[in-house]
């Protein structure tokens, strides 16, 4: 199985970029792959509960529901940590499936060989 690691810088900035980032990585974890996203910069916010709810690209599913499908389907969520700190998102207000990360676990997954895709 391989890894795919889809970084996300963007949420309400580009609700577009944001919304197919989760279209292509809840494909990739329906196919069975090992599948994270990390979200740092303004992406950031989507790892607040309720922020995926403010976001629904025309023509898409609705952000929230592209991210619990994702998760659902195996997809992990990572945060990250001084993106997360800047912005005042706490653990206890992490989306499901998620976690707050530094850059060394990023850099990991890389090492270890993740194909890489940014938004």
């Amino acid at each position: 199985m391989s890894s795919i690691l889809v970084s996300l810088a963007s949420s309400h900035d580009n609700p577009d970029r944001a919304t197919v980032s989760f279209v292509v990585a809840s494909a990739a974890a329906a196919s069975g792959q090992d599948t994270t996203v990390f979200l740092s910069a303004d992406g950031s916010w989507l790892g607040k509960k309720g922020e995926a709810d403010k976001i629904h690209e025309d023509g898409f599913a609705p952000l929230a529901d592209l991210m619990a499908g994702f998760v659902e389907a195996g997809g992990k969520i990572m945060v990250c940590s001084p993106c997360a700190k800047k912005r005042g998102i706490a653990p206890a207000d992490l989306v499901d499936g998620s976690v707050i990360a530094g850059g060394a676990a990023v850099v990991a997954l890389m090492a270890a060989g993740a194909h890489t895709i940014s938004y």
